[in-house]
C-alpha cells in the first residue's frame, strides 16, 4: 500500500490506520501464495496460520525489512552485512513491542545471519535423520535455542527460536513428507511456549 508521503509527518490523520489495516489484511489481498502456503504448513501444528486475522496468526519478519533491486544472492557480501547490520534496531523493536513467543528461521542463511546478530552458542544444532533430501546427499540440521536480546538490543522477554537448514520455498527435494516432519518438531518444541 502506498499513501504517496514523504516522510511520517506529512500523513493524515486516517493514515496510520490505514497501513495498520493493509498490514492486517496482507494475505487476504496479495498473500504471495507460492511463497507463504509452503511457510504456513510448517506452522500447522502450532495452530497458527499467516492466514488468520486475529489470535493466533502467525507474522512474517525478514533480517532485513528493506526491498532491494537485486536479489539477495546478487549482492555483494559488504551489501548483505550492511543491510543486516541498519536493519537490526527494526528487527529488535518490532520482536520486542508484539507478542511473538516464538521465532521461526527459514533456511541455513537466515539462521547464519541471525546467529551472528545474537550469541552464537545460543542456537544449539543437531541432524534430523527425518529431514534428509535426496537420498541421503543432504542432511538435515535443527537449531534450537533462546534469546533475550538481538543484535545487542535487549528483548522485553526471551523467545524460543527455532530453525532448520532447508529453505522450505525453494530448496530442491524438500518433499511434503519433510515438510510435515518439520512442521512436527515446530510443534513439539514450542507446545510449552504457546500453551
Amino acid at each position: 500500500m502506498s499513501l504517496g508521503a514523504r516522510s511520517w509527518g506529512s500523513l493524515a490523520r486516517g493514515d496510520v490506520q490505514r497501513i495498520l489495516q493493509a498490514c492486517e489484511d496482507y494475505f487476504f489481498r496479495n498473500p504471495y501464495d507460492q511463497w507463504f502456503k509452503r511457510l504456513d504448513k510448517v506452522l500447522v501444528e502450532t495452530g497458527a496460520s499467516y492466514y488468520t486475522r486475529l489470535g493466533d496468526g502467525a507474522c512474517h519478519l525478514d533480517l532485513v525489512p528493506f526491498a532491494t533491486e537485486a536479489k539477495w544472492s546478487a549482492l555483494s557480501p559488504d551489501q548483505r552485512a550492511r543491510l543486516i547490520e541498519i536493519g537490526v534496531p527494526s528487527l529488535a523493536r518490532t520482536l520486542s513491542a508484539s507478542d511473538v513467543r516464538v521465532l521461526v528461521l527459514n533456511g541455513s542463511t537466515v539462521v547464519r545471519e541471525f546467529a551472528r546478530l545474537v550469541a552464537p552458542e545460543c542456537l544449539r544444532s543437531h541432524i534430523e535423520p527425518s529431514w534428509t533430501l535426496q537420498d541421503g546427499r543432504v542432511q538435515g540440521v535443527a537449531h534450537v535455542g533462546r534469546v533475550s536480546e538481538v543484535g545487542g538490543i535487549a528483548l522485553r522477554r526471551e523467545l524460543l527460536v527455532l530453525g532448520f537448514n532447508h529453505n522450505i520455498q525453494s530448496s530442491f527435494g524438500v518433499t511434503t513428507q519433510v515438510v510435515s516432519n518439520i512442521a512436527a518438531w515446530i510443534g513439539c518444541q514450542s507446545a510449552g511456549v504457546l500453551a
